[in-house]
């Protein structure tokens, strides 16, 4: 086990890079047989990049599919996500995105090879300490958080030892 306090973590959106290239070809790159659809949000999200919510009825989003093992796993484990048809800023911030948490989300957390070692749901108050708690098994490479509702993949969590 590792101390309590010595564990902190990032939350990581969908890479940039893939995001990028859905925009510029409404096309999956990990998935190139695969099309990407524009359609004005009808549904909170939120978005994979900046980790928003979308503005019902207004914004405009793309959905597509996205492997969330990519680099992590040979079991691929693809799903629809949705992005901001424009440019938005990636989620870069220290702690647990704002807008996310007043969805119901689930905290999957992975072992090596994706095995899936737990599955919480999120409390909003006490986030962190979940965070931490599961972080604090030194068998947990990486986090993934869910959507409770819909089941799609919304954010890697990832350990940072800070020294």
């Amino acid at each position: 086990m590792i101390p309590m306090d010595k564990i902190a973590y990032r939350v990581s959106p969908i890479p940039d890079k893939i995001n990028r290239i859905v925009r510029e070809t409404l096309v999956s790159p990990q998935y190139k047989s695969l099309a990407a659809v524009v359609s004005v949000a009808d549904g909170y999200g939120p978005c994979r990049s900046c980790l928003r919510l979308f503005d019902e009825g207004s914004d405009y989003r793309i959905f597509f599919t996205y492997n969330s093992f990519e680099g992590r796993a040979k079991l691929p484990d693809p799903g629809p996500v949705f992005i901001h048809k424009e440019d938005c800023v990636p989620y870069s911030e220290n702690g647990f995105p704002g807008d996310l948490l007043n969805v119901p989300l689930l905290l999957e957390a992975f072992g090596d090879n994706a095995v899936l070692l737990s599955r919480v749901g999120v409390d909003a108050v006490n986030v962190n300490s979940q965070i931490e708690g599961i972080f604090a098994d030194s068998d947990v490479r990486y986090i993934n958080l869910r959507n409770r509702e819909a089941g799609c993949f919304v954010a890697t969590i990832e350990r940072v030892t800070s020294l």
